[in-house]
């Protein structure tokens, strides 16, 4: 018997190669939920918002005790504890999709019955896919959406438009591509070791009279700022649209 367990569905051809990982990294495959759930401490409910509440459901009586994670855009802390026992701590938390390469971001609420021990073990679960781990109030999960769940739709965008931009003027789009990829790597890690903000960034590439400073000027003409913080609004207002319907 191994101590981690690994959750599958008969017949769903999508998920064969989940036994190959599972035999791989010495997983347990289990094909229902009521003893996986028995047999783990913690459980993650990865399901679409719809499906999350009925499922919880006709698990409730496992959950006794367990710490249980859910990552179910627009339910609420109190939507799932009303369907759970009260002995189970509940976390809820906001992954991105960068976890698929090992450096998302993901935010987190909970219930007080969580411990700060809890919060370790998860962080620590989670600590290969997602280095950044933040708390913040549930009041506020919608804008953190808004900032980090949506954004990198964002950032794809402008490195496509920059992308063909430099078509546009000659470069073959593989090298245009590379350039401005390598270029937003390069601009975060700035961030994020230089100690300086980004207007002090921003203003050591613009020489007085220069090349970049056109180029911020016809953004600033073209309202980016302005663009950019009504995406995030609009994905904000849309999560508490949602968040009221389920």
């Amino acid at each position: 018997m191994t101590d981690r367990y690994g959750l599958s569905f008969p017949d769903a051809e999508f998920l064969i190669p989940l036994k190959a990982l599972c035999s791989k990294y010495g997983v347990e495959y289990i094909q229902t939920n009521e003893p996986m759930v028995e047999k783990s401490d913690v459980v993650f409910a990865c399901v679409k918002p719809h499906i999350l509440l009925p499922a919880l459901k006709c698990l409730s009586d496992r959950l006794n005790d367990k710490i249980l994670v859910s990552i179910a855009a627009g339910i609420t802390l109190d939507q799932i504890q009303q369907v759970v026992p009260k002995s189970t701590r509940i976390i809820r938390m906001m992954p991105n999709t960068p976890c698929l390469v090992g450096v998302g971001t993901a935010v987190y609420a909970h219930t007080s019955s969580v411990t700060e021990q809890d919060i370790n073990l998860i962080s620590a679960l989670c600590s290969s896919i997602f280095p950044v781990f933040e708390a913040i109030p549930e009041s506020l999960f919608n804008a953190a959406v808004g900032v980090s769940g949506s954004s990198p739709a964002y950032i794809y965008m402008i490195t496509e438009a920059i992308t063909d931009a430099g078509v546009l003027l000659g470069l073959p789009r593989p090298i245009a591509q590379k350039l401005i990829v390598n270029t937003i790597l390069g601009s975060a890690l700035m961030m994020q070791k230089t100690g300086k903000n980004t207007t002090e960034l921003k203003n050591d590439v613009c020489s007085p009279g220069g090349t970049t400073i056109q180029g911020v000027y016809a953004l600033e003409k073209g309202n980016l700022r302005a663009t950019l913080m009504d995406a995030v609004q609009k994905v904000c207002t849309r999560g508490e649209e949602l968040s009221k319907k389920s």
